[in-house]
């Protein structure tokens, strides 16, 4: 089994962490993303993130955390009898992620050695699906078993382009700064109907975003019209399923809105960036929150 250095053997504590004085805090829920989508967040928070009651929400910082998305560098992978474990950590933590395979014949040879060549770790052939060394997304919903936070229903994307991770934590400070009372929030004011492009922000935020769907959708062949209606079939056929055991597929959006794949698959990628989609067995599967 390989070994690796702990982040904090290298990285300040502190540093990406979003230290703040929990004094600040606005008030529950309140800043952060609406419930039902994914909140970026850095390993850090989840960590150290708290329950208010027993069974509760976690919270960090004035944010609810109840599915969440964190983006790292894959330090460790282990081959277990029914799944694999990876570590992963973005500089302010580590943490390890449980993924499952659907296969119930890929795992029963799975070791922990390691294949120097290729960096990969482990027989099974979902453990070669991950490189060590690798930077990767993770949504899934947070959950504490045993005293220690783990990822549910966990989700591994990889990363192919830098820019997916400065994207990610472009989206982390800013919903930190929302919560703690930094920049406005644009779901309250979406809710009120204000205009956040009067307020301080580095950032789209999600009227301009809708403004710019409405404006494409002029454009039956722009890439705002084929997102607009890739989320309203997801969530027509999503309505009242249950993740668990159900997604709708790429090649049916392609097949029920007579668009090619690629575009699928781009407008997929962008929409769960976004916190609109969640992808679920795989990359191909994909479920509206």
């Amino acid at each position: 089994m390989s070994t690796y250095q702990p982040y904090s053997e290298y990285s300040n504590n502190n540093a990406g962490g979003f230290e703040a004085n929990s004094d600040s805090r606005p008030g529950s829920g309140d800043g952060g993303p609406k419930k039902n989508t994914s909140t970026p967040v850095t390993i850090k928070q989840i960590l150290e993130s708290t329950q208010d009651l027993q069974d509760g929400s976690y919270f960090s910082h004035g944010q609810e955390l109840i599915n969440v998305a964190f983006v790292g560098v894959i330090r460790n992978i282990t081959d277990n009898t029914s799944n694999i474990m990876v570590t992963v950590e973005d500089g302010t933590g580590q943490i390890d992620v449980k993924k499952y395979s659907g296969n119930a014949q890929d795992l029963p040879d799975a070791g922990d050695g390691v294949d120097a060549e290729s960096n990969h770790m482990g027989s099974s052939q979902l453990a070669q699906e991950y490189e060590i060394g690798s930077y990767v997304k993770i949504h899934g919903a947070l959950k504490e078993f045993s005293g220690k936070k783990n990822i549910q229903y966990s989700v591994i994307t990889k990363i192919h382009s830098f820019n997916e991770v400065l994207a990610h934590h472009l989206e982390a400070i800013k919903w930190h700064a929302i919560a703690v009372g930094k920049l406005p929030n644009p779901v309250t004011q979406e809710s009120t109907g204000l205009n956040s492009s009067s307020g301080q922000s580095l950032f789209v935020n999600d009227n301009d975003a809708s403004n710019n769907t409405a404006i494409d959708k002029s454009n039956a062949g722009g890439s705002g019209a084929a997102s607009d209606a890739i989320l309203q079939f997801c969530r027509k056929e999503c309505a009242g399923k249950d993740s668990n055991n159900f997604a709708v597929p790429i090649q049916l959006l392609a097949q029920s809105l007579n668009l090619d794949e690629q575009t699928v698959r781009t407008c997929c990628t962008t929409l769960t960036e976004q916190g609109f989609l969640y992808p679920t067995f795989d990359d191909d599967n994909y479920f509206a929150l």
